[in-house]
C-alpha cells in the first residue's frame, strides 16, 4: 500500500534547547501501515502536531516482538518520550506473548522504567475498525473473518485501512470508543476473542489535548 502521509525524520521532533518543551511527547509504534495510517489521521483529528505525537516508521518487521524492540530502541533517543504505545495484534504471530511479556518487564523494572503500554487486538486490528460500526462480542475464526463482516455489513470495498478509509472512520470514533469500553470487561468470557485495547491510545491522546487547553 502506498503511503500518503510522510512521517517525519527523527530530528524533527527532538526537544531542542531554547525552545518550549511540549507538555507531552507520545511515541506510537505499529506493526503495519494500516495502523500507521489510522493513527496519523487520528493525530490530525485531535489537532496534535508531529512534535507531540510521533508515529514511528517501523522498518524492522511486523512481528509483535519487533514492534516492542523498535519502541525500546527509540526510547533511548535524545529527549525520550513521555508515553509509548506498541500497537500489534495476535493474528497467528509466534511472538505475541513474548512481546506482551517484554512490555511488562520494561514498564515494571525499577531502573530506567519505560512508560510503555501495549495496544493489542485479537484476532487483529480490524476488530477495532469493526467497533466503529457495531457492538459485538462474537468470536472470529481469523482476521479475514473480521474483514468479511466489515465488508458485508458496513464497507463493501474494505481490505485494509488506508488514509481515506481512516478519515471515514473518524465520523464514528466516539462509537468505537464506547463499544470498546463495552467489550473490554466481556472479553474474558470468550477467551479474549474478540478483544482490543486500541481505545486506550485514543483516550491518552485525548488527555494530551486536554492538557493543552487553557
Amino acid at each position: 500500500m502506498a503511503r500518503i502521509s510522510k512521517l517525519r525524520g527523527r530530528e524533527s521532533f527532538r526537544r531542542r534547547p531554547g525552545r518550549k518543551t511540549p507538555r507531552s511527547i507520545t511515541l506510537i509504534v505499529c506493526e503495519g501501515e494500516t495502523e500507521q495510517e489510522y493513527f496519523e489521521v487520528v493525530r490530525i483529528k485531535y489537532g496534535l502536531t508531529n512534535a507531540e505525537v510521533v508515529i514511528a516508521d517501523n522498518t524492522v518487521g511486523s512481528a509483535p516482538i519487533s514492534v516492542v524492540e523498535c519502541a525500546e530502541r527509540k526510547s533511548r533517543e535524545q529527549g525520550g518520550y513521555d508515553k509509548i504505545h506498541c500497537v500489534f495484534d495476535r493474528n497467528g504471530h509466534e511472538s505475541f506473548d513474548r512481546a506482551r511479556t517484554k512490555i511488562k518487564a520494561l514498564s515494571g523494572r525499577k531502573q530506567k522504567r519505560l512508560p510503555i503500554d501495549e495496544a493489542i487486538s485479537i484476532p487483529c486490528f480490524e476488530v477495532w475498525v469493526l467497533l466503529h460500526f457495531e457492538r459485538t462480542d462474537t468470536p472470529f475464526v481469523n482476521c479475514e473473518d473480521v474483514r468479511r463482516r466489515i465488508r458485508d455489513r458496513h464497507m463493501a470495498g474494505y481490505e485494509k485501512a488506508d488514509a481515506s478509509v481512516a478519515r471515514q472512520l473518524m465520523a464514528n470514533v466516539d462509537a468505537a470508543l464506547a463499544n470498546a469500553d463495552w467489550l473490554e470487561p466481556r472479553a474474558a468470557r470468550n477467551d479474549y476473542n474478540p478483544y482490543t485495547s486500541v481505545h486506550r491510545v485514543l483516550r491518552h491522546l485525548a488527555s494530551v489535548v486536554a492538557q493543552k487547553t487553557p
